[in-house]
């Protein structure tokens, strides 16, 4: 390692631990270390340039979420398309609500093989039909399917993608009963702890609680105090049925 280079990683720490993110990231650029100055302008909170610098360093899901959070749809789903990821592209166009374009990318995709980029396929076109004003039934007898498949899934990536979809897709409909199934099925996988955090954000904005997911690691401080899960009303058992709930609990929507 170059004197420079030492230098430069130094100055990074140091303006990491003063919070001076966006400092931190002109360090990473100069050693031309895209991937760690795309997270340091994240953390600075300046998401266009984290996305931009992102799409650099090829990793467009990184990239489109940032421009999914500065509400630009179009460019969320190039970042995909750059990649030939019509699919992925396609989602980010369906959440925006453009439900035609997104029509269109789905018709492109083709098939995908039988892997979980399939049943990815399947959840987009059946999520389309419904936000078209289709039936619920075909959406909400994938959730099944997604929950079986979530704990199998050894890539971290597409079982981030496969959760991420899959919540989505339940939230748009209101079965959050689904939401809360889909995160524990994350969560038994090999690796499933990184999802707690993601899980515990989720539980709080759509159920108001998280006292009842499992406890977190001693170096994650910042967990409720976990209790058994069958005392909250929509947490999974440890091993759910893969069969969905006979109708929704009061107050949740069936999916209209």
């Amino acid at each position: 390692m170059s004197r420079r280079t030492r230098l430069l990683l130094k100055a990074a720490r140091c303006y990491s631990e003063a919070q001076a993110h966006t400092e931190a990231a002109r360090c990473y650029d100069l050693l031309g270390w895209q991937w760690s100055a795309a997270d340091a302008y994240q953390r600075a909170g300046d998401l266009e340039l984290a996305a931009r610098t992102y799409r650099q360093a090829g990793h467009p899901e990184q990239a489109a979420r940032c421009y999914r959070l500065l509400g630009r749809p179009e460019l969320a789903a190039r970042c995909w398309q750059e990649r030939g990821r019509r699919l992925e592209a396609a989602w980010e166009l369906l959440l925006a609500g453009d439900i035609a374009r997104a029509r269109q990318l789905l018709a492109a995709a083709g098939a995908v093989g039988k892997g979980p980029q399939q049943l990815r396929l399947e959840l987009a076109r059946a999520l389309t039909d419904r936000l078209g004003g289709g039936p619920a039934g075909p959406l909400l007898d994938l959730f099944p399917r997604i929950e079986a498949r979530l704990p199998t899934l050894a890539a971290r990536s597409e079982r981030r993608l496969m959760l991420d979809w899959g919540v989505e897709a339940a939230d748009r409909v209101e079965r959050f009963d689904w939401g809360a199934r889909l995160f524990r099925a994350a969560y038994d996988g090999q690796g499933g702890d990184d999802v707690l955090n993601t899980w515990r954000h989720w539980a709080t904005d759509r159920l108001g609680s998280t006292s009842w997911l499992p406890s977190a690691t001693a170096a994650d401080p910042d967990t409720s105090p976990a209790m058994p899960a069958a005392t909250h009303p929509l947490a999974p058992t440890a091993r759910p049925s893969s069969r969905p709930p006979a109708g929704p609990a009061p107050g949740r929507a069936e999916g209209r």
